[in-house]
C-alpha cells in the first residue's frame, strides 16, 4: 500500500466522520418545520371558522333587524290606517292602544244594495223597495157579455197599466242577533187582496233572532214560506204572476202579507220550517175570529253543485180558526183567482163562500209537494196541491190543482237560495250596456197550470138536489214569457196568456137543462221592474 492510498482512505474516513453529526441535525431541523407548518394550518382553520362565525352574527343581526324595522313598519301602517278610518292611537301602560273608529260604515252589494252599519257592525239599516209596472191588453174575449166587477158595461175585460207593486221601506241588524223589516206597499193590486186595491198598506213589519247556525226565529207580517213559489221573491218569479194553483194554496193559510210567527232552518241542501199564521193587514178587529192557521215545509235536494240542481219538497197546512164575518155571521173560506194577470179585477174561477151559519166551514186541510231542478241554463219547477175543507153538516169538499212551468237562459242561470229553500233570479253574466256592448240575459218560459174547483156536483141535476155540491169551475191557463234581465237591479218581461175558463150552471127545471157559463181569454201583458 502506497503513502497515497493511505492518505486517500484517511481522509475518506474523517469525511464520514464530520458528516454523521450534520445529516441528524438536519432531521431534526425537518421534523421541527413540519410541526410549525402543522400549527400554522390549525391557526388557518380556527381564524376561518371565527371569521365565520362572525359573519353569521352579523347576518343574523342584519336579519333581526330587518324584521324589527318590518314589525315597526306594520305596526306604524296599523296605526295611520286607524287614525284615516277616524279612530284614536293612545298610550296605555307605555304601550301604543289603538281604538276603533266611531263612525258608521257604508257598504255596497254585489247587486248595489248599501247599508249603513255602526262601526262595530252590530246595529244596520238597508233602504229596499221594488216597482213593478205593468201594461197590457185583453186580445179577445170569447164569449163576450160577461159582467162582473172590473168590467165595463158591455161585459169586456179591461187593459190598462198597473203599478202591481210599488214597495219602499228599510231592513237591518239590531244587537247584532236580530233583524227587523218595515216595507209599506202602495201598489195598484196588494198580494193580500184577492180584488187589489190602492191603499198604502203594511206589507212587512217583522223582527227576527238570527243567533242560531243557520237558523231565523221571526215574528210579524211578512211574506210566509209556504209552497215553493210563494217562498220565491216577486222580483225572482219567471212570469208576471204565480200560478192560479199557489196562489189557491195560500189565499186562506199565508200569502204575502199575512201575519206569522215561527222559525226556518237549513243546510246547503234541506230546508225546514213551521209557521202559525193568521190575519192579512187590514182586517177589521170587528171580526169575532180573525182566522188561523199553521203551515209546515220541508225540502230536500239530492243533488247540489255550483251548475247542477235537483229539488224535492212536501208542504202542508191547516186552517185551524176559520174566519167569520162578526157576531151571527157564517164561518167560512172561498177559493178564487183571476187569469193570471192582475189588470181587470174579474174573477171567474171561484167556489163562492163553502160555509153557512147553518153549515159552517170547520177546518180546511192543502197538501202540496213541490219538484225543480236546474241545469246550467236549464230551469224547471212544478207543484201539485189538493184542498179539503171540512163542513158542518155535509161533506167534506175536496179540489185540487197543479202547474208545471220551465225556461232556457241566454246569458245567465236561476241558482239555489239555500235560506229559503227556493231559487233566485237570473244576474246576467253581462249587464246590459250599449256603449260597452253588453247585452244582458234573455230567457224563453213557458208555463201550464189547472185549477179544478167542482166536488159532488152535477150540472145535469139541480143545485136543490146536490148540498154537497161547489161549482168553482175548472180553469186552465198557458203562458209564454220572454224575460229580458239588463242587470240586477232592472228587467222586462212579456207574457203572453191564454186562459179557458169551463163551468156548467146546473139545471133549473125539469125543462131547462144545464147551460155554460164558461170563458176564454187571451192577453198580451209586460212588466218594467226595478228592485233594489
Amino acid at each position: 500500500m502506497t503513502n497515497r492510498h493511505i492518505f486517500t482512505m484517511a481522509l475518506l474516513a474523517s469525511t464520514a466522520l464530520i458528516a454523521t453529526p450534520v445529516l441528524a441535525a438536519d432531521n431534526a431541523a425537518s421534523q421541527v418545520q413540519m410541526q410549525m407548518q402543522q400549527l400554522q394550518d390549525q391557526l388557518r382553520t380556527m381564524q376561518q371558522q371565527l371569521d365565520a362565525l362572525k359573519a353569521a352574527d352579523a347576518s343574523q343581526k342584519d336579519a333581526l333587524q330587518k324584521e324589527s324595522d318590518a314589525r315597526e313598519a306594520a305596526e306604524k301602517a296599523a296605526r295611520d290606517a286607524n287614525l284615516q278610518a277616524g279612530g284614536r292611537n293612545v298610550i296605555q301602560n307605555g304601550t301604543v292602544v289603538m281604538l276603533p273608529p266611531s263612525n258608521p260604515k257604508v257598504v255596497e252589494s254585489g247587486t248595489h244594495s248599501f247599508t249603513m252599519s255602526s262601526a262595530d257592525g252590530m246595529w244596520s239599516i238597508q233602504p229596499t223597495g221594488r216597482i213593478h209596472l205593468d201594461m197590457g191588453s185583453y186580445l179577445s174575449q170569447s164569449p163576450e157579455g160577461l159582467t162582473g166587477a172590473g168590467t165595463n158595461a158591455g161585459g169586456k175585460l179591461q187593459g190598462g197599466v198597473n203599478a202591481r207593486r210599488v214597495r219602499l221601506g228599510v231592513t237591518g241588524k239590531a244587537m247584532g242577533d236580530f233583524t227587523y223589516s218595515l216595507i209599506l206597499d202602495g201598489g195598484g193590486t196588494n198580494d193580500g187582496s184577492p180584488t187589489g186595491g190602492s191603499a198604502v198598506l203594511v206589507n212587512t213589519a217583522s223582527i227576527g233572532y238570527t243567533g242560531l247556525r243557520n237558523t231565523i226565529l221571526e215574528a210579524g207580517y211578512f211574506a210566509q214560506y209556504f209552497t215553493l213559489d210563494e217562498s220565491t221573491s216577486s222580483n225572482n218569479i219567471l212570469f208576471l204572476e204565480r200560478a192560479t194553483p199557489v196562489t189557491l194554496a195560500s189565499s186562506n193559510v199565508g200569502g204575502d202579507p199575512r201575519f206569522g210567527a215561527g222559525f226556518r232552518t237549513w243546510e246547503p241542501n234541506w230546508w225546514l220550517g213551521a209557521y202559525i199564521t193568521a190575519s192579512a193587514p187590514g182586517v177589521s178587529h170587528a171580526l169575532l175570529d180573525r182566522g188561523v192557521s199553521a203551515i209546515q215545509r220541508f225540502t230536500y235536494n239530492p243533488v247540489q253543485t255550483a251548475l247542477t240542481s235537483v229539488h224535492i219538497g212536501v208542504n202542508a197546512a191547516e186552517v185551524i180558526e176559520v174566519p167569520n164575518g162578526g157576531a151571527n155571521t157564517a164561518k167560512s173560506i172561498a177559493f178564487s183567482d183571476r187569469p193570471e194577470l192582475r189588470l181587470d179585477t174579474t174573477q171567474f174561477l171561484n167556489t163562492g163562500a163553502l160555509g153557512t151559519v147553518a153549515n159552517p166551514v170547520t177546518g180546511a186541510q192543502i197538501y202540496g209537494v213541490e219538484a225543480a231542478a236546474a241545469l246550467g241554463s236549464f230551469f224547471t219547477q212544478a207543484e201539485y196541491f189538493r184542498y179539503v175543507v171540512n163542513r158542518q153538516g155535509k161533506t167534506k169538499a175536496q179540489f185540487d190543482a197543479g202547474y208545471a212551468q220551465a225556461a232556457y237562459t241566454f246569458g245567465g242561470r236561476h241558482t239555489y237560495s239555500a235560506n229559503c229553500g227556493c231559487y233566485g233570479g237570473v244576474v246576467p253574466i253581462t249587464p246590459f250596456s250599449p256603449l260597452q256592448g253588453g247585452m244582458g240575459a234573455f230567457e224563453l218560459a213557458a208555463r201550464f197550470s189547472y185549477a179544478n174547483l167542482v166536488d159532488q156536483f152535477d150540472a145535469n141535476l139541480t143545485a136543490a138536489s146536490q148540498p154537497n155540491g161547489v161549482n168553482g169551475g175548472q180553469q186552465t191557463n198557458l203562458t209564454l214569457g220572454v224575460n229580458w234581465y239588463w242587470n240586477s237591479n232592472m228587467l222586462w218581461k212579456l207574457n203572453y196568456i191564454h186562459s179557458n175558463f169551463d163551468k156548467k150552471n146546473p139545471r133549473t127545471s125539469a125543462t131547462v137543462g144545464a147551460t155554460k157559463a164558461g170563458i176564454g181569454v187571451d192577453a198580451l201583458a209586460a212588466r218594467f221592474q226595478i228592485m233594489f
